[in-house]
């Protein structure tokens, strides 16, 4: 939930305020981008990485985290969409070679967030995301080759290499069924390295050239005054008890 709030506070209509037509999908983008710093952040700790893979799942097809979908730059927002995929193949890879990729696991949700993984990609595909075939030859960087759009059917790969049942969430049936029909081959440590995903490259390329995460969007952290030149008012929508409960920290709750 509290990635819910943090759109929403990157949300205009929630102050009444107007900004620009795209302001709360790039918001919601902003706090994907967020996430993704974070899970690079924790890289020496899988099992905070792997908090972050059990907020994002159901963040993006449960709640609104695919809301960035709707953002103006469609190249941008289908680069998003398979560096999140990277992401999560990254961490399964790193579960397998600790040796907690099982029926077993020390990691009690992995059917269910590795099945939320599955609704993700299906979400994706409902904003006309993953429609084409981006083919990562091997490559030093790169040292699987893989289909970046087909991520999911690698997240039902390693399920089924594992014997890990796949739980707890809706239409889980149609969304197996739809997979390509041949398993999917899968990278091992022992040729492929630490990196068989290529999750540095591809985090690399995606910030190559421009900045991503920061606060700049959530409106919480504006001045007054720029607040009040986007009101519909004309006054700041937050008032002083607001803006003293934010500079203590709080966490603002929208209605």
């Amino acid at each position: 939930m509290n990635q819910q709030i943090h759109c929403q506070i990157r949300d205009p209509d929630s102050f009444r305020m107007y900004t620009y037509n795209d302001h709360m999908a790039y918001g919601v983008l902003q706090v994907l981008q967020n996430l993704v710093l974070d899970y690079e952040e924790a890289k020496g700790n899988w099992r905070e990485q792997w908090v972050i893979c059990e907020a994002l799942c159901p963040f993006i097809w449960y709640l609104n985290g695919g809301d960035f979908a709707m953002a103006d730059n469609g190249e941008f927002v289908d680069e998003t969409a398979k560096l999140i995929g990277n992401l999560f193949l990254t961490t399964l890879a790193r579960l397998e070679r600790e040796g907690v990729l099982t029926p077993d696991s020390e990691v009690k949700d992995l059917g269910c967030v590795m099945a939320g993984m599955l609704k993700v990609a299906s979400a994706f595909r409902g904003f006309d995301l993953l429609q084409d075939e981006t083919v990562h030859k091997k490559s030093k960087k790169r040292p699987f080759p893989f289909t970046a759009e087909k991520f999911d059917s690698y997240v039902a790969a390693y399920a089924k290499k594992h014997g890990i049942t796949l739980k707890g969430v809706t239409g889980l049936k149609a969304l197996v069924d739809s997979l390509d029909d041949g398993e999917e081959e899968l990278p091992n440590a022992e040729e492929h390295g630490e990196d068989p995903w290529g999750w540095a490259d591809a985090l690399a390329s995606y910030k190559r050239g421009r900045r991503i995460g920061g606060d700049d969007l959530d409106i919480t952290s504006w001045t007054p005054a720029k607040r009040k030149q986007h009101a519909f008012s004309k006054k700041d929508p937050l008032g002083k008890k607001d803006i003293d409960a934010i500079k203590n920290g709080m966490v603002m709750m929208l209605s």
